[in-house]
């Protein structure tokens, strides 16, 4: 496994931003010189830590003594990551992005085509370097020796679409088999709150300070009268039946307008077909979109959205570019 340092990867950008990156870069700017990068693109806070994250996620994929079953660990938790996201953040570009490929890439190169497109390959994880190395809003100045050369065609093994609504659930099992097998390793009881969602019949919750719990109210004797007979139980009042309440009208609809729909019209600038599905198209869309929207990116100067459209087969490639779309 190969060893990089921050004074290689800080040389490696400023090849491509010669004017944002200065030579006395250090360690602790790296995760904030995003925006220097991509001055177009605004990051939330979450976004921000988020970068850091993956920064430090990628320094781990490149270190030498970094454990071959953990490694793998790795490869397959960002495999899976980006088979839902266009780049890290999902679709903003970021100096993570830069930072994963320029340490990832040299890997990739060395794998074989099984290891990258097989049925225990790295699909996503190759999209995304090509994607990297290739698409301009990501701003990269590479030679083409430099590139890792990948085959779009070269696919050996096709897999089912990741269900997002099963991922999810998965994940939600990791997490809860871990927290479990913590508890279990470190021998810790419950909480008190955990401890108090059962409850023995009769027995109240827990008191602070040591306090018993409180006894259930007993039910009381019955009633007796004067001569030792029970008394007869007192009559209830009748309810009076209330008067059934009147349902409200129904507000008036409002009436049919055409402004209700956000029509727009799009202009396609670039279409590939879609790596991993072969009834795919993955477009470039711009729709005028200010700079800043969700979900948006920027492409040539112009931000733009990604979009997936079923129309490979339906369509000939030729016929996507350039064109004219009604979003």
């Amino acid at each position: 496994m190969s060893t990089t340092t921050s004074e290689d990867f800080t040389s490696f950008l400023h090849v491509s931003f010669p004017s944002a990156i200065p030579s006395t870069l250090s360690d602790s700017d790296i995760p904030h010189i995003s925006h220097d990068l991509y001055p177009k693109t605004s990051y939330m806070d979450n976004e921000k830590v988020e970068i850091s994250s993956w920064l430090t996620s990628s320094s781990h994929l490149a270190a030498p003594d970094e454990d071959e079953a953990k490694h793998i660990e790795r490869l397959g938790s960002l495999n899976r990551h980006l088979s839902t996201h266009t780049t890290l953040l999902g679709s903003k570009p970021s100096v993570a992005d830069l930072a994963l490929y320029y340490r990832l890439a040299p890997v990739v190169k060395k794998w074989s085509a099984e290891e990258r497109t097989g049925e225990k390959g790295y699909h996503h994880i190759v999209r995304y370097i090509d994607f990297v190395q290739n698409a301009s809003m990501f701003g990269l100045s590479l030679k083409p020796e430099e590139k890792v050369d990948i085959d779009p065609s070269d696919v050996k093994f096709i897999h089912k679409p990741i269900d997002a609504k099963e991922e999810k659930e998965r994940k939600k099992k990791e997490k809860a088999a871990a927290a479990a097998a913590a508890a279990t390793a470190t021998g810790t009881e419950p909480s008190t709150k955990e401890r108090q969602k059962i409850l023995p019949i009769g027995k109240g919750k827990e008191k602070p300070n040591g306090q018993p719990p409180q006894e259930a109210p007993q039910n009381p004797p019955p009633e007796t009268s004067v001569n030792g007979a029970p008394a007869a139980p007192p009559t209830k009042k009748e309810k009076k039946e209330k008067a059934p309440k009147q349902p409200k009208a129904a507000p008036a609809p409002s009436p049919l307008s055409p402004h209700l729909i956000d029509l727009r019209v799009g202009h396609i600038l670039r279409a590939i077909p879609h790596p991993d599905a072969d009834s795919l198209y993955v477009s470039t869309i711009s729709c005028g979109d200010p700079p800043g929207t969700e979900n948006t990116s920027v492409h040539s100067n112009t931000v733009v959205r990604t979009v997936c459209s079923g129309l490979n087969g339906l369509v000939p490639l030729e016929e996507m570019q350039n064109r004219k779309i009604v979003a």
